[in-house]
């Protein structure tokens, strides 16, 4: 009777453990995420991926407390449909799978401290058989997904490098990292020709689209974006995943990108893909630094979300891209240099869209009014009224660049830079 009692208790102890995990489920998420790209850097590449990690990081969670609180046996266990995702979105980048292994190890020891510490708290007396339970049955979950994960991983990584584009990953990839040595042998199964200009593409497509469907939108960018292109003299197209390219446009001279213009062409031909654009480049330096610049200006378009345009241009956003690099520090740059205007309500919107095309024509109020088809007095008052909230002095000439700079962030990433509106009493 006293074993039952006993028990009993400890499955309760259990059940509160879960409960309260399943209470603060979205602050655990968050903190145990972080913890993960920290000590795996490898994961932590852009926010499409931190995002497929968050969510199988979640459900992983919710099956192991299931887990936790039956008597479902390890055949039972069954690594969630997103985990499976992850793995293999992880083995069509080449991110070794020795990181994606490693995390699940991070998440498994972040999990039990905290289930560990609920416990002992609940638990009292009874609290040590219930930590061996959680212990035990956590370390079966966790085994047996990490080999379901591994599996899809490996299964992914021979189909994607078995095909022709996974090839070309492979050497586009040793290009980047500097250990494709012979540049002719790169240039022969690339059909690429490295050491001339570049101007480099990265397009994505909405997850929900099925790869098949995907890979026709990618080949519709390549032949609409050659026709913007017209003169390039060689193109290259390489698979990222299963949503996600990079394209190579060799072309003789810079060429400028007109983004609205390709936004109304991507419209026109009912493409469903985002696609940012990097400056130009020479040689194989440039062929690297051309992809790094897409690299940024796509991690940018992310944050942005919807409220970003479809279409990016590096150029246009370069100096915000940088400093989106510390999304926390260009949050407090915005803070610091629009005041009060840094607030996320529509009038604040409605200024600080005024002031910025105030600021880039010149601080011409014709043009301003011409440009948002307004008055030339609501251009005035609204100017005057924003320079109030920054704390700026409207005569102080050639002390544009941080608040312009400021004002672009806040075009571009809109919430994710702003301060919430304080709520009203």
């Amino acid at each position: 009777m006293e074993q039952q009692r006993a028990a009993r208790s400890t499955e309760e102890v259990v059940g509160l453990v879960a409960q309260t995990f399943l209470r603060d489920r979205a602050q655990f998420i968050d903190e145990l995420s972080s913890l993960m790209r920290t000590q795996v850097p490898a994961l932590d590449r852009d926010p499409r991926l931190r995002e497929l990690m968050e969510a199988g990081t979640t459900d992983n969670l919710m099956e192991a407390l299931q887990f936790l609180q039956n008597e479902a046996t390890e055949d039972d266990v069954r690594a969630p449909e997103r985990a499976l995702v992850y793995a293999r979105i992880l083995a069509q980048r080449d991110v070794p799978a020795s990181a994606l292994i490693r995390a699940y190890r991070v998440g498994q020891a972040g999990f039990l401290d905290t289930a560990m510490r609920y416990a002992i708290e609940f638990g009292g007396p009874v609290s040590t058989p219930a930590i061996v339970h959680i212990v035990n049955r956590t370390s079966v979950y966790i085994d047996q997904v990490c080999e379901q994960v591994g599996v899809a991983y490996e299964q992914e990584r021979d189909r994607w490098v078995g095909n022709r584009g996974g090839l070309r990953q492979q050497w586009v990839t040793r290009v980047l990292n500097g250990t494709a040595t012979d540049a002719d042998a790169a240039e022969q199964v690339l059909q690429y020709p490295l050491t001339r200009g570049h101007l480099a593409v990265y397009a994505w497509t909405d997850p929900h689209i099925d790869p098949a469907t995907a890979v026709e939108v990618f080949d519709h960018l390549r032949m609409a974006l050659a026709g913007v292109f017209d003169r390039a003299q060689g193109t290259l197209m390489v698979p990222v995943d299963e949503h996600e390219a990079r394209l190579w446009f060799a072309l003789p001279h810079e060429a400028a990108v007109d983004s609205a213009a390709v936004e109304r062409l991507l419209s026109e031909r009912g493409l469903p893909v985002r696609a940012v654009f990097s400056g130009y480049g020479t040689g194989i330096a440039g062929f690297r630094r051309t992809a790094g610049q897409a690299d940024r200006a796509r991690r940018l378009a992310l944050l942005g979300g919807e409220h970003m345009a479809r279409v990016l241009s590096y150029p246009d956003v370069a100096a915000v891209a940088l400093l989106a690099g510390d999304i926390d520090t260009l949050r407090e740059f915005v803070a610091d240099q629009l005041g009060e205007l840094a607030a996320d309500n529509e009038r604040n919107l409605w200024l600080r869209e005024t002031l910025r095309v105030f600021l880039a024509g010149n601080r011409s109020y014709a043009a301003a009014a011409t440009r948002l088809a307004v008055h030339r007095n609501t251009v005035q008052y609204r100017v005057r009224q924003a320079l109030n909230l920054i704390g700026a002095n409207p005569e102080t000439h050639g002390a544009d660049l941080y608040p312009r700079l400021a004002l672009q962030a806040t075009q571009l990433l809109g919430a994710a830079v702003l301060r919430p509106e304080a709520p009203h009493r």
